[in-house]
This record gives C-alpha cells, structure tokens and sequence, in this order.
C-alpha cells in the first residue's frame, strides 16, 4: 500500500467512524456493532504504523488504550447544585408567584427542559480543547472522568473557537443501548442492570475506557457555568449548539405561564415514546440578571425546579417495621415489604417518616399498602389499598425503648419525633461517627462504614475524639489492614485535625444545625470557646437562626456530655481553625432591617453581604418592622407599600456612605 492510498484509506475509515456514530447517536444505526468493531480496528492499525499520518480528528483520540487505575477527586470551581423539586402543578404555580413576588414583576419567562435521568457532569474547556470532565459528586467535589467522557461520540473534544468554557451537561444511555448492553450481559452470564440510569453511572465509573466506549454513553449539555457573555439561559443554549454541543431538542422558551402549562402537560403523556428516561420538567427563569438577583438557598438555586411526572406506584404487603436510630438519636420506622417492581428497581424497604405518619395511614401489620416511588430516593407508603383481615392484623405500636440501647425514649416538646436521649448509645454512635467523617464535614475519607464497624466492636472507639487517638499498631489486626493502610488511615486522620470551624460545627452533629447555620454560626462568634458562652437569647437574635435552632444550640454546648466531649478533643490534638470575626463598623444600618427592591448597579448578594457585614438585618418584604428600603430603578409593589407605611426609602449612594461611616443623608 503506497502512502497516498494508506492516507485515503485512514480517511475513509475516518469518515466512516464518524459518520456511524452520528447515526448511532440518532438512533438510526446501518452496521452491526461487530461490523462497526472491524472499521475501528482497522484503523487502529493504520494509525499504530503511521503515526505521522493520524488525522488530528481521528475518532480514536476518544480512546484510552491502558486501562486506568483510579479517578481521582477534583473539586468545582462553582458548586453543582441540586434542584428543588415540585410535585404537582400547584407546588410549580407557588413557586412561579414566588419569583414573580421577589422579582416584582407580574411575570417571568422561563425555558422548560427535560429532566433526563442520568449523571450530571461538568465539562472545562481551555482554549477551545476538552481539559476535564468531572462528577456532580457531593455538589463540591467530584470524580474527574475525563478518560471516560471522551469516548462520548456526540461530545465535542476540540471547539471552533478558542476560548475557555464550563458547561453543564447530563450523560444518559439511550433505551437501545441499554437493550444491547443486557442483551450481551446475559449472553456472558452477567448479572443484568435494573434500569439505564444504573448501567449509566456503572458505566461512567469503569476504569476500562475500551469497554465504556462500547457501551455508547451520549450527553445533552443544559447550562454554561462559566465563560458565556450572554444575557439568557436561551441565548446561552442556542449559542452552545452554533459550537457544536449537543442540546436537547425538545427544550424551548416559554414567555407566559399557558405555554407552561402546555409544556408540562405535553411531555406529562409523551415522554414514554423517547429513547431516553426522564423524571421530569426542569423550569429555570431565563434572564440571567433575574438568577442573580434570585439568588441561592444553601442547596439548590431560587430560580430553577424541577417539576416531577406523577410518581409509579405498586401495591404491596406490610410485613414488619423496622425502627432505624439517627445520630441525633431520632427513631424513624421504615416499612419492610413483600418485593415489589418500582421504576425499574426492586423494593422491599419504605420510609415512614415517623409514628404521626403510620397513626394519619391508618397502617397496620398485614395490610396490602400503597407505595410511591417519586422524586425520593427512599420509596414511601402513601395510602392503605387493602386493609389486612381481622384474624391477620397486627397493630404497630410506638416504642417505649431505643432498640439499640433499651434506653425509655422520650419527646421534646414542640417535636413530632420520638428520640433515644442516650448519648452512648451505640446505634446513634455509629450514625455520628458516620457524619463526622464523612466529605462534607470532616473529610476523612479512609474512614468507612466498614472500618467504623471493627472499631465499634473492638471497643477501640467510643466518641468522634477516639479517633485522633488511634495508633497503627491498634488497626493492624483489623480485617483487610495492612501495614500501609493502617499509615494512610492515621494519617488521615491526623491531617483532618486543624479542619475550618464551620467544617467542625457541622461534624459534630448538633440537632438542628446543618452546613448553613454552622457556617453562620462561624462567621458570627470566630471561635469554639466564643460560641459555647452564647445564651440562647443571644443565639436566637442572630438572623436566620430563630428559637429552634437557638434552643438546641444552647442544649446542646451546656450538656455535660459536649463538655466532655470537647474536652477530649482539646486533649488529642484537634484545633479548628478560627474564623476572624468582622465587627460591624458603626454606621447608620448597624442593627436595622433592611429590604432591597427594583435593580441595583450590583448584585443582590453583594449588597446583601455587604449590609449582612455592617450589621444590618436583610428581610425580604416590608412591614412596619422595617428600617429602611434600598431601592434601584423600576422599584415596583415593595416601594409603593414603603410609602404608604412611611417607611424611609435609601438609594444605593446614600447606602454607600452610611457604610462608609457617613452620616451625610444627600
């Protein structure tokens, strides 16, 4: 074969390759995927003895030849939230007049897409070329499986233009390669998967990059996260697609609520005829200076939800109820069943919630119950199908004792929950130990499930502080630990003990306080020692905590057992680091209720950040309770209602000097 004929030939094969996973992607494939193994052999071999001939487009650089060893964790340079869900038109509709009320608008456009049920990923190109892929993982750090996303056909690895870029995307495998995947699995006498959102992420996680691209993964991309100049979601996807990513057809721009309506009544019927799963309608306003001026909560974007089709439901036999123990030491009764088909997964287990709940379904031992399997992960009973017969019903009783520990439970008042108050009690010990490791606490990811559980036993650690105590020579003779990984464990140990204090506060589990409040918590006293003398008057001042929260603080830091427990921690070793604690300057808002309204020349959450700092309290609507109403232009219902109660209007320059320290009010 002369030269000329070989760089014809690696054309061809080129074109071709290309052409079929084009026509793969549409689910209109010509050739067998034996047929289509040939071609890509073919020119494996060509591009192996003539490597000076490789085309830089080559279909194989999607490819990895060695097998890869791990994926290592990288963290999101802007945090992959989840989605607040609504599960009936009326949750959509209060969540619509919500934003129309914060945004003081009487109505906001919206794009409507399809939820599609996979693995969300984002995607970091610089200077046009693929550099990483990454999984939502916890929403802060992921998996980097670049290797795996470059063997996605209808992903582009190289951009026409040269510019750096983060996209959002969802990689899903289509119905038809589902098929064929369990169709070889069970030729080969492998186990097969339950549903394609399954075999999805077993496959994005699989170190043989040869075998993920023989599965076909394909991605829809569905937001930019960073590098767009655009003034819309919209404009952003359209623009996405002229640089040639793959954006889902189906999407579209809907400037009223009927076209809403519309939208999610139509893919309501009609999602069962895709070639791909989805759970439903995600609904994001489309001005991208209305997501900022929305906001975020702590989870999951103001101005996004995710509207969910009417849950699968499946009858089935209550059989027992099992009461699982928290680590707050909350008793919560799940439901075991005879197994039962739901969404493509088996179900045996459904939460209760708790004993209100069995008590309102009227529930008992024996009856064929109703279960619901919608946007939670954990199925639930919601309603009685058929009561059991009289000689076969068993009541279900609320315990009097923790299963674990046989300790009398007991009830806050206030509170709907039943609580073992033993503090020693091994179940609610191992759930503690369990959240104070875990990636969004203390991060000590050489502690599991598994190696918590020997610890336990051998009654080699009895607290969180036990754990900063242990040697090597006291984890040799676990299971499956050796020299080495007893090192690693200790030493991850070690380095997690000088972690942020908002990282500390939120691992020590306290009733009430997730990563928010113990963030604010931080932010607001700077030390462990400033936080412990707060009174619960004082805690329930500070904005955004109230008496709940206040009162379990407080609980919690003047019980003798905290006391202990901190003191142990002090003994071995553990520092949390400090936050310096910005006094308010004095100024003209230190301790006033402000509310924002109109548009200002910043974003909202600089200026709420910015006031939140100079001491000021930030509210979201006007009352006679308010201080002052910062309004920007095309202020709208919140001003009008400031005038009528008299209630004093600032621009943002006054805003900027009374900050600054001046008390000039021109």
């Amino acid at each position: 074969m002369t030269q000329a004929s070989t760089v014809q030939r690696m054309q061809e094969l080129t074109e071709l390759i290309h052409g079929h996973n084009a026509r793969y992607y549409l689910s209109i494939p010509t050739i067998s995927d034996e047929s289509f193994d040939a071609l890509v052999r073919e020119l494996a071999q060509l591009e192996a003895s003539y490597p000076e001939l490789r085309d830089p487009s080559s279909p194989l650089l999607r490819i990895t030849a060695t097998p890869l060893s791990t994926f290592p964790s990288r963290s999101h340079r802007i945090p992959m939230l989840s989605l607040g869900n609504a599960y009936s038109l009326e949750e959509v509709v209060n969540w619509d007049t919500s934003l129309r009320r914060l945004l003081e608008v009487p109505q906001v456009e919206y794009v409507g897409e399809l939820k599609i049920d996979g693995l969300a990923v984002s995607l970091i190109y610089e200077r046009g070329r693929l550099e990483a892929g990454v999984t939502r993982g916890d929403g802060q750090v992921g998996d980097e499986v670049t290797p795996n996303l470059l063997t996605i056909t209808n992903l582009p690895l190289q951009l026409p233009e040269p510019i750096n870029l983060e996209v959002r995307g969802e990689v899903y495998l289509p119905h038809l390669s589902f098929e064929k995947l369990n169709a070889r699995r069970q030729a080969e006498g492998e186990p097969l998967f339950k549903n394609p959102r399954n075999a999805a992420a077993g496959t994005l996680r699989l170190l043989d990059t040869a075998e993920v691209r023989r599965r076909r993964l394909q991605i829809l991309i569905y937001a930019v996260a960073q590098g767009s100049n655009k003034t819309s979601h919209y404009a952003n996807l359209q623009w996405l697609g002229e640089l040639g990513f793959p954006i889902n057809p189906a999407t579209r721009l809907l400037p009223d609520w009927d076209s809403v309506k519309n939208f999610l009544e139509h893919w309501e019927s009609e999602r069962r005829h895709l070639d791909y799963d989805v759970d439903g309608i995600v609904l994001k306003a489309n001005s991208l200076e209305d997501q900022a001026a929305l906001g975020m909560t702590a989870k999951s974007p103001r101005w996004a939800v995710a509207f969910k089709f009417t849950a699968e439901q499946a009858v089935s036999t209550l059989r027992e109820i099992e009461i699982g123990v928290g680590r707050t030491g909350v008793l919560t009764p799940v439901a075991l069943l005879d197994p039962v088909e739901l969404n493509g997964t088996t179900v045996s287990r459904a939460t209760l919630h708790n004993y209100d709940q069995i008590e309102r379904l009227q529930l008992c031992l024996g009856d064929q119950v109703l279960v619901e399997k919608g946007g939670e992960i954990i199925p639930k009973i919601v309603a009685v199908h058929l009561p059991a017969p009289v000689s076969e019903s068993r009541p279900i009783d609320r315990p009097t004792a923790c299963p674990a520990c046989d300790s009398l439970v007991i009830q806050y008042p206030g509170e709907i929950d039943w609580r073992c108050p033993n503090p020693k009690c091994l179940a609610q010990l191992q759930e503690r130990l369990l959240h104070f490791v875990s990636r969004r606490a203390m991060d000590i990811d050489a502690v599991g499930p598994a190696l918590l559980d020997q610890l336990l036993n051998r009654q080699l650690v009895r607290s969180a502080a036990d754990l900063y105590r242990l040697k090597i020579e006291d984890l040799t003779p676990l299971e499956r630990m050796g020299l080495k990984s007893a090192q690693n464990v200790v030493l991850a140990i070690g380095q997690s003990r000088q972690r942020p204090l908002p990282r500390f506060l939120h691992a020590l589990g306290i009733p009430h306080v997730g990563e928010k409040t113990a963030q604010l918590l931080a932010r607001k006293y700077g030390s462990l020692e400033t936080l412990q003398q707060a009174d619960q008057e004082e805690l329930a001042a500070i904005h955004e905590i109230g008496p709940v929260i206040a009162e379990s603080v407080a609980r919690y830091f003047r019980s003798t057992e905290t006391k202990a427990l901190l003191q142990e921690f002090w003994e071995a070793g553990v520092r949390p680091q400090e936050l310096q604690v910005q006094q308010a300057p004095d100024s003209l808002l230190k301790e006033k209720t402000v509310v924002l309204t109109g548009t200002l020349s910043e974003p909202r959450d600089v200026w709420k950040q910015r006031l939140e700092d100079a001491g000021a309290r930030i509210s979201g609507s006007v009352s006679k309770k308010t201080d002052y109403v910062l309004a920007g232009e095309k202020a709208g219902s919140k001003l009008e209602k400031a005038e009528k109660l008299k209630v004093p209007v600032i621009s943002e320059d006054q805003a900027r000097n009374w900050l600054s320290g001046s008390s000039n009010n021109e």
